[in-house]
């Protein structure tokens, strides 16, 4: 079985959304010595590189991610080429709900959008616009019963938006941003999952997400 890992490396000064207060840091307390060992530290926001939000990230009293069941972290997805729409990096994209013909989503638990938006991270095209979910093609995804939908952008909505957050949390369904890696796997259904680390009562956490055929 190939594990595919559709994440981003943690790395101090990575990009993050622009804003956000708290810094990512990697501490290292200790090396390997002859009475030592390596041991480190990390600082964070729970929405630092490829990362799930949780319903409760857009909709109050919703439940916190150490809640919820894992089993909603993991399922089949299938992945969308929509890289036509991430090709011009000056005018944003919108994605539509035409992206969705002919496939079946009652066949799947996730949804994912290859957009090739990743290969402006680290650069500042990465935060200044990018693909993200028509309201239209957001109410579609909210209507199928989906665990949740995933994006190799920074976010389902524009930068100011939240009507395809609100759409999808009021369905239940988690969210992963800043993926990776995904033109591999355009087109086809696969095995993915994106488990967040049980944090006490929070929205959001970074994940390693994979998928395998």
């Amino acid at each position: 079985m190939e594990l595919i890992d559709l994440s981003h490396v943690i790395v101090p000064g990575m990009p993050q959304w622009p804003g956000d207060r708290q810094p990512l840091k990697i501490h290292r307390h200790s090396e390997h010595g002859i009475d030592s060992h390596m041991s480190s530290s990390i600082e964070f926001g729970c929405h630092v590189g490829t990362h799930l939000d949780g319903t409760l990230h857009f909709l109050a009293g919703q439940p916190a991610l150490d809640k919820v069941p894992v089993d909603r972290f993991a399922g089949l997805a299938l992945v969308i080429d929509a890289s036509e729409k991430g090709q011009d990096n000056q005018t944003p994209e919108v994605l539509t709900v035409d992206l969705l013909s002919g496939h079946k989503l009652a066949e799947v638990d996730f949804v994912l959008f290859h957009t090739g938006w990743d290969r402006h991270w680290g650069t500042e095209n990465y935060y200044r616009h990018w693909p993200w979910l028509s309201g239209e093609l957001a109410g579609v995804l909210a209507a199928s019963n989906l665990k949740g939908v995933g994006l190799d952008t920074p976010s389902l909505d524009s930068f100011n938006g939240s009507e395809a957050h609100d759409r999808c949390a009021a369905a239940g369904m988690v969210n992963i941003e800043n993926l990776t890696g995904l033109e591999s796997l355009a087109g086809l259904v696969v095995h993915f999952m994106a488990a967040p680390l049980k944090l006490y009562q929070t929205e959001a956490s970074p994940v390693r997400a994979v998928a395998w055929r």
